[in-house]
């Protein structure tokens, strides 16, 4: 069995119809006794019960309506709050993480200055060394160079001496011969010959040895000045280093006043998420106040409502007393005629079934099958075939024949309505709010009124309701049911819409 069939029955009220009330009379001229006092004042009571009952009605469903936007605003307020909460947890934990990374800033900030302190110290001091050092090689190489200059020239003399030794031995030669040449007179200039020779030879003996060292000397000092080159651009690489260390300890400098600043900066970001969580959490005590404010609010609705609720159904047992009481009221005609159009439904169905055009199996059935893509839900069950060919002749007719009636139709016990006026059975389109107005048969009524109405089975049942027109329209109106009796069996409700 479907699950809206397992709702229990709606409270209802005893009346008793007149004998007349079985059928809807045939329109006979006859004299209409007068109207006593007592039952004018009846009358006059039940139009303003009616009154009464329309306004209650209307006021309930307002209240509603307020309580389900308050419901509506306290789930979002709730989404607030907890967005609220979220926030501040997060400003938590950024600020958390901002303390932190200060903390760790300062550290680094410390051994930065610590470090850069002593290399500063330490290359200040190697610096000094290395420009000395430089200045130092340069002299050296200056003066090393000044001694292979110097040693040159003393190689190049000593070049010269050797050559005027060759030329003085060619001398002391000549002057021998000569002095052989001449005899006794050359004798004096013999001996003269051979002391320069000898002079000679000893001055070249003393040149040559002279030379070997000189050339040892050179060779010496050249070797000793290229190293001295060497070293002297070693030393000035040495320097250009130091001062591109320099540059880097500055930069290296630069980083920590770098991490200063971003210490500063972490301070600066500190300081308002500090702020904003306090805010956050301020706010959040705020909404939660106000949640608890519109909870308070929305029981205080719903008592409301369920007073208005309870005002409606005082005012709807008043009305019907009245009307089943033979006083004459507005709804006399009509709760005579919903009584004749539920029976002649409930022989409709009858004749069906001993004709074997449905079997009770699905005149009752009871599984309502979705129609894919309708919105509004719509349903499909086993009788709805039927009820399209049966109920459309009666309804229209019914329909057309009182400018009160907005609508009227049968329902199952559960609410649902196979068949509706045409005007009300509308195709579905794109539009679900038009949709809603205009096309309401295949659906499932189970509101308070619907369901009521479905499940009545007293001789009928006269209420107020607001009608859902969609989009937020609502229409005021009495709805007037009576039951449908299929053999004995309690089928559904005739419903008829009535203009206040």
């Amino acid at each position: 069995m479907n699950a809206l069939a397992l709702k229990a029955d709606p409270p209802s009220f005893d009346v008793l119809l007149p004998a007349s009330a079985s059928s809807v009379p045939a329109p006979v001229l006859m004299a209409v006794p007068p109207e006593t006092g007592a039952e004018r004042a009846v009358r006059e009571i039940s139009d303003r019960f009616g009154k009464l009952s329309a306004e209650i009605t209307d006021v309930a469903g307002r209240i509603g309506d307020v309580t389900q936007q308050f419901g509506a605003q306290t789930a979002g307020l709730r989404r607030v709050v907890g967005a609220v909460e979220q926030v501040s947890r997060a400003n938590h934990a950024i600020r958390q993480a901002a303390e932190g990374a200060q903390q760790a800033a300062s550290v680094v900030r410390s051994g930065l200055e610590r470090v850069t302190g002593s290399v500063k110290l330490g290359l200040s001091a190697a610096q000094t060394d290395i420009e000395t050092l430089s200045e130092e090689a340069q002299s050296m190489s200056q003066a090393l160079a000044q001694a292979v200059s110097d040693a040159h020239k003393a190689r190049a003399s000593s070049d010269a001496i050797q050559s005027i030794t060759r030329e003085i031995q060619l001398l002391s030669i000549n002057a021998g011969v000569e002095a052989a040449r001449s005899g006794e007179a050359g004798k004096g200039f013999a001996v003269i010959a051979a002391a320069v020779k000898t002079l000679a030879e000893q001055t070249r003996e003393a040149t040559a040895a002279s030379a070997v060292q000189l050339d040892l000397l050179v060779k010496a000092v050249d070797a000793l000045a290229h190293r001295s080159q060497a070293n002297a651009q070693t030393a000035r690489r040495a320097r250009e280093g130091s001062r591109t260390i320099s540059q880097q300890v500055s930069e290296f400098d630069s980083f920590g006043r770098s991490v200063v600043d971003l210490i500063g900066g972490i301070e600066e970001v500190s300081q308002p998420t500090r702020e904003n969580a306090e805010a956050c959490a301020k706010a959040g005590q705020d909404l939660a106040g106000l949640v608890a404010g519109v909870d308070a609010s929305t029981d205080i609705l719903d008592q409301a409502v369920k007073r208005t609720q309870n005002l409606v159904s005082i005012s709807e047992g008043i009305l019907g007393s009245i009307a089943a009481s033979g006083v004459r009221t507005p709804q006399s005609d009509l709760i005579a005629v919903a009584v004749e159009a539920a029976t002649k439904i409930g022989r409709l169905f009858e004749t069906a079934l001993e004709r074997r055009e449905i079997t009770p199996e699905e005149l009752f059935d009871e599984s309502y099958r979705p129609v894919p893509g309708s919105d509004p839900q719509q349903h499909m069950t086993r009788f709805v075939a039927l009820t399209d060919r049966l109920l459309p002749p009666l309804q229209e007719e019914l329909l057309a024949s009182n400018a009160r009636i907005v609508f009227c139709a049968a329902v199952d016990r559960n609410g649902f309505l196979p068949t509706h006026n045409r005007k009300y059975a509308q195709p579905q389109g794109a539009d679900p709010v038009w949709n809603n107005a205009n096309c309401r048969n295949r659906r499932i009524f189970d509101d308070r009124t619907g369901l009521a109405g479905a499940r009545n089975r007293k001789p009928f049942l006269l209420q107020s309701y607001r009608r859902d027109m969609g989009g937020g329209e609502f229409l005021v109106m009495e709805d007037l049911s009576a039951p449908i009796m299929v053999k004995g069996r309690h089928w559904g409700g005739f419903r008829i819409g009535l203009k206040v």
